[in-house]
């Protein structure tokens, strides 16, 4: 069991097998360098192994007191349960240094839920003098998730094929079985409702009272509502034969205001919790700490979302057109902040209700049919979708400094800062006028313009932002008689991204790591005598590069993300075969991948082109 990028970073002017064709420990061993071969750890009895299984069970019932209306009651339970277990063996080379008692690892767990739910649910319909059209909806719904994990780890096992736990020398040091439970309710009542007059006027509309027990105590309960309103001018008199000399068969008008909520976080950060210290007694007995502090008042998450879009059909049917409009905000926003260590919590952060967050922007799609003979069960389309937005903070202030402080400066350094009038997506860095071609050295802008060989965190300024201007994805489909192609183009357009292989695979890289194979660019691209023009400094530079805009590069890209070739046999086959329907389908994903950023992608874990084939029958 050896991860690709084992594989990836060994260098290749390595021997993999020794003269006599035996795959050796190492690729190279002395006081030095100590190269492991990957292809030894491959060959023990090292492994990773996880399973599971889902069993569901739904029970429905209707009845119909009259024509216009529909009781359902629907009672669902599900439970779940996987495992997983990974053995290390003890002969691996990250071993070579460890305690000859405590080589070899065994680890183990497994997780358990259960869920219950239950919905009742009365519905009512009713068309009135051909024109009013009304559908109503009462309902309530409530649910509750158990869930279990249970799991251990063991070291120190014999040399052989000896990788069960019970060969272990025990726990890690200060190691201990691992358990833990939680438990989630949530229940909730709702109103739903449309209408429409003569299918020219719509009107939709909902309200549900949702309570949950993720929110602190004082704050269990919110409603989320949503109004929506369109208008069918296709089917006004008034414009009706105007539409139809322009080719429009279709035009709608809508808009919509709504609240969805939001709770996805455990339930566990609203309670304060304590721990048992089995190293520290006093005289009452065993001690116990603070494990986490929790927020009573943590609320939910309100997120305001309003749309306005149409949609139009022209061309004799051949073009569609969908557009919308959104603007979205997000008040107060669910932040996870640190705190400070006289709190005496041994997970040292907590949720806060702070802050507020504007999303806008535009969507769209497009179908046009280049062949439509639906007669002849032969049609060609393409299509295409484009989103383009953007996203502001405010309400922040200096709340979250130590977490930007953190963010620049920690050992997990990041981009990302927030900041009032900030994007969540910027790209905050230091900008960089390149490397000097006298020194090597490179040369920091400050905030002010000047230039300077010294760097500071606080000329930090937004260089990009990682939200591209537009993306989506332009597709086409063709189909005729039983025979269906389909492809799919995602393009990205105007975003920038931080190539972090450039910085810590170019610049910074350890003297430990000089064993491993690096990019290339490590060796050619760097500056090497007075008077050089690179990119990258001096290789004898062992001053840490810290994070620069010289690292913040454009990252538009164009992939063929899927391909689908189907095959329909004809009905008559499909009958006397004794079936309804045979459907073969063979499927494709990320043929290529255009990009104008260079960089690594699935060393860590495999990046996969994948082919698979489905065989659908119908009864």
């Amino acid at each position: 069991m050896v991860s690709f990028s084992e594989y990836a970073k060994a260098n290749p002017y390595y021997t993999k097998r020794n003269e006599n064709g035996e795959v050796e420990r190492w690729l190279e061993y002395n006081d030095d360098i100590k190269a492991s071969n990957p292809l030894y750890d491959a060959s023990l009895n090292s492994y990773s192994k996880s399973g599971g299984y889902s069993i569901s069970d739904k029970f429905v019932a209707e009845y119909t007191p009259i024509k216009e209306m529909k009781i359902r009651g629907r009672f669902g339970f599900t439970h779940t349960s996987s495992d997983s277990k990974t053995f290390y063996s003890p002969r691996s080379t990250s071993y070579y240094e460890t305690e000859y008692t405590k080589r070899g690892s065994y680890n183990w767990g497994q997780t358990k839920t259960n869920k219950y739910e239950g919905e009742l649910t009365a519905t009512y319909a009713k068309v009135f003098a051909d024109v009013h059209m009304f559908n109503f909806a009462v309902g309530g719904y409530l649910s509750q998730t158990n869930s279990t994990y249970n799991g251990y780890s063991a070291v120190g096992f014999p040399v052989g094929d000896y990788d069960l736990p019970s060969f272990s020398n025990g726990y890690p040091e200060g190691g201990k079985p691992g358990y833990s439970e939680s438990i989630s309710r949530a229940v909730s009542g709702y109103a739903i409702g449309n209408y429409s007059y003569d299918n020219r006027y719509l009107i939709d509309f909902s309200y549900r009272v949702n309570g949950s027990s993720v929110f602190g105590r004082n704050k269990h309960y919110i409603g989320t509502w949503a109004v929506g309103l369109a208008w069918n001018l296709h089917n006004e008199k008034f414009i009706k034969d105007n539409l139809k000399s322009l080719g429009i068969t279709y035009l709608k008008l809508r808009a919509s205001i709504g609240n969805p909520g939001n709770q996805n976080f455990s339930s566990s950060a609203t309670i304060t919790t304590f721990r048992y210290n089995f190293n520290s007694f006093n005289y009452f007995g065993m001690t116990t700490s603070m494990a986490q502090l929790g927020n009573p008042n943590l609320e939910w998450q309100t997120t305001i979302d309003r749309n306005i879009g149409f949609d139009i059909t022209l061309l004799n049917d051949r073009l569609k057109l969908v557009g919308d409009y959104y603007y979205k905000t997000t008040d107060p926003l669910l932040i996870t902040i640190d705190m400070p260590a006289s709190s005496g919590a041994t997970n040292n952060q907590i949720y806060k209700n702070f802050g507020k967050q504007t999303s806008q922007g535009f969507t769209g799609q497009a179908t046009y049919y280049l062949i439509r003979q639906i007669k002849n069960r032969l049609w060609w389309n393409v299509r295409g979708t484009l989103r383009t937005g953007t996203t502001k903070l405010s309400g922040i202030g200096n709340k979250l400094e130590s977490f930007n402080s953190k963010e620049r400066e920690g050992e997990n350094r990041s981009t990302k800062r927030y900041y009032d009038g900030a994007s969540t997506d910027d790209i905050w860095v230091v900008r960089s006028a390149g490397i000097d071609p006298a020194t090597g050295r490179e040369i920091f802008i400050k905030k002010n313009g000047e230039l300077t060989y010294d760097f500071s965190y606080d000329d930090e300024v937004i260089v990009g932002n990682s939200r591209p201007t537009v993306e989506g994805v332009l597709g086409t489909s063709f189909s005729w008689k039983g025979l269906s192609v389909s492809a799919d183009f995602r393009y990205r357009i105007g975003g920038y991204s931080f190539n972090s292989v450039l910085f810590n695979k170019v610049e910074n890289i350890s003297t430990s790591s000089l064993i491993y194979n690096q990019d290339k660019r490590a060796l050619y691209d760097r500056w090497q005598k007075p008077g050089d023009h690179a990119q990258f400094k001096d290789i004898a530079n062992s001053v840490s590069t810290p994070m620069s805009s010289r690292f913040v590069q454009r990252d538009n890209s164009w992939s063929l993300e899927s391909l689908r070739i189907g095959y329909e046999f004809s009905p008559e086959l499909a009958r006397r075969c004794g079936m309804g329907s045979i459907r073969l389908n063979a499927y494709m994903n990320d043929i290529f991948r255009l990009t104008t950023i260079k960089q690594e992608r699935g060393t860590s874990y495999p990046y996969a082109r994948s082919v698979s084939f489905a065989l659908s029958l119908t009864l």
